[in-house]
């Protein structure tokens, strides 16, 4: 039978939740260096947005930057959906309307990246805590019979059974990690993108 300690180490080394959590903050598992918010200034190059005007109350241009948020529409598409709006924008405004365009964009895509990051550690910490259960069950199994002559207490079958159901679930679960892990990166990767993309449509 495995030892306690033994299964703990092995849980804890094999998951990719808990055997790379980056040292500001135990909760976060993923080997990308955790950014809480994408600041504008790395990735916009372009005039700053008007501070009299809020993207959000625009009618043309709120749900435009909804839709450049959205990672379901190809980055080119929603390069393309720039251009257009950008196009038909006078000369003069083109600069400050991208801006706000890029702000309300940013603004949704940081509102989204907080919601995964948040996500990511609750994850970590559900496993973390089910490793712990996981290591006790498997305390609590020191006395269980080597040979399978020996009868086993009713009450260790069902720990065993809990026991090996929640390593099934602890396993099925880290292998979850990476694709959660990837989806900030995405956005990330989506904002940098459509800025730089807009900011060489300023005039």
């Amino acid at each position: 039978m495995i030892r306690p300690a033994a299964l703990a180490l092995t849980l804890l080394t094999a998951s990719p939740a808990l055997a790379q959590p980056a040292p500001q903050d135990p909760d976060w598992p993923c080997p990308q260096r955790l950014m809480p918010e994408l600041a504008p200034g790395q990735m916009w190059t372009g005039p700053p947005p008007p501070s009299a005007v809020h993207w959000a109350s625009d009618p043309q241009l709120s749900p435009l930057a909804l839709e450049l948020a959205r990672t379901e529409i190809p980055l080119d598409d929603a390069t393309a959906r720039a251009r257009s709006f950008a196009e038909a924008q006078p000369a003069a405004e083109r600069g400050q309307r991208l801006a706000l365009l890029f702000q309300g964009t940013l603004e949704i895509i940081n509102g989204e990246r907080s919601h995964l990051i948040d996500g990511i550690r609750n994850y970590t910490r559900n496993q973390r805590a089910l490793a712990e259960k996981i290591t006790a069950e498997s305390a609590g199994l020191a006395d269980l019979p080597v040979s399978p002559l020996e009868a086993v207490p009713e009450h260790l079958v069902a720990l065993k059974r809990e026991r090996d159901w929640d390593i099934r679930i602890f396993e099925d679960r880290s292998k979850s990690m990476k694709y959660l892990c990837d989806q900030p990166v995405l956005l990330e990767q989506r904002a940098f993108g459509l800025g730089r993309a807009m900011a060489e449509m300023v005039p």
